[in-house]
């Protein structure tokens, strides 16, 4: 990822990895995502609500997602809680 010159956030996916439909699978890329960009770039704390509204807007499968992106987050959140 990348800043645009005239300051848009652009991302740039490589597909090294296999490519999934599932949302499950979506839903944790979205939450290793979110993480990377909240420790790589806290001075902008809503730069990843501007990616998921993106995302929304370009996605086929939004709703799926974002449910299953809900438990991802909380299971995320528990396990740092525990260790």
């Amino acid at each position: 990822s990348g800043c645009a010159a005239d300051g848009r956030i652009v991302m740039i996916d490589f597909g090294l990895a296999s490519n999934s439909s599932l949302s499950e699978d979506k839903a944790v890329d979205l939450y290793v995502l979110e993480r990377a960009v909240s420790a790589a770039h806290p001075e902008h704390p809503d730069a990843f609500e501007t990616i998921l509204a993106a995302y929304k807007a370009a996605s086929k499968q939004w709703c799926p997602t974002l449910n299953r992106f809900a438990d991802v987050r909380a299971r995320g959140r528990k396990r740092a809680m525990i260790g």
